[in-house]
């Protein structure tokens, strides 16, 4: 031993949190596609947000961070920090895809530009009419806030942070005009649910859990999303500092990542190099 004695943080309190949450959104889920009119009453309750001219700007920012390239650029600085989150990252990516573009061809479900008249509503960004359910980006801000929650595990009051600004990204969706209430309710179930048969697969899966190249992997992929951030289009003009700003913490995660682990790589490239000869010598 070192001295040094690693803590397991307790699971429990994360876990019960993203639990009630999730059964919290299937009830409510339930209860709007039970309630006739529910849904078009719930979108404009939160789409007049969107006639506020000041906002746009911020809504469509925030429509523009749950866009799946911008979260992936968000996730460099925590892949660095915490590379567990590598290999959770790939299985919730992969199992959140699968069931989002298998559901939304299946059930096509008009968004709110292909029922509503167009002076009906607020439009914040790129119009859409088809393949509302489940929303993609709130898929993605739920994958998002579950690998943090249950990658990192952390106390309480973060993992209700986490689910709040999850839960903001995906009310952007129908303060931009383009999902229902529904959609977004579906979005976040899949988000989590996702992100936990990730974490139940790995946590059964030794060979997963101890594999190197998840790593590398993830944190090139990451990193190439966030400077290349800028450039790419993700249909909000009015959001572009978003990209930028997702740039800058890319640049920030990278300068950070390159003091923590280039030096301690060349000093113990260094140490072993010095220990050869230090044998060869005797």
């Amino acid at each position: 031993m070192t001295g040094q004695t690693a803590v397991r943080r307790d699971p429990a309190p994360a876990n019960q949190l993203v639990l009630a949450f999730v059964l919290t959104a299937v009830v409510l889920l339930l209860g709007v596609f039970a309630w006739p009119g529910a849904r078009e009453s719930l979108f404009h309750v939160f789409n007049v947000l969107g006639g506020i001219e000041s906002t746009q700007a911020f809504w469509a920012g925030v429509n523009a961070l749950a866009d799946t390239w911008l979260t992936l650029g968000l996730l460099l600085p925590f892949v660095l920090w915490r590379p567990r989150l590598a290999i959770l990252l790939l299985f919730a990516a992969i199992i959140a895809t699968a069931i989002t573009h298998s559901i939304k061809p299946l059930l096509d479900v008009l968004r709110p530009p292909g029922v509503l008249e167009a002076d009906a509503f607020n439009l914040i960004g790129h119009s859409i009419s088809s393949k509302a359910f489940p929303s993609g980006h709130t898929v993605t801000a739920f994958t998002f806030a579950g690998l943090l929650i249950l990658g990192l595990r952390p106390r309480w009051p973060w993992v209700a942070l986490l689910l709040a600004v999850a839960s903001i990204m995906g009310i952007s969706r129908m303060v931009a005009g383009v999902h229902w209430p529904t959609d977004v309710l579906a979005g976040a179930i899949v988000g989590l649910v996702s992100v936990a048969v990730a974490v139940w697969l790995v946590d059964r899966w030794p060979a997963a859990r101890h594999a190197r190249w998840p790593v590398p992997v993830a944190v090139f992929v990451c990193a190439v999303c966030a400077l290349g951030a800028p450039w790419v289009d993700v249909g909000y003009p009015q959001g572009l500092w978003a990209n930028w700003l997702v740039a800058l913490i890319g640049v920030a995660a990278l300068f950070v990542g390159t003091l923590r682990y280039w030096p301690g790589r060349l000093s113990r490239s260094l140490d072993r190099r010095l220990g050869r000869l230090g044998s060869r010598g005797r």
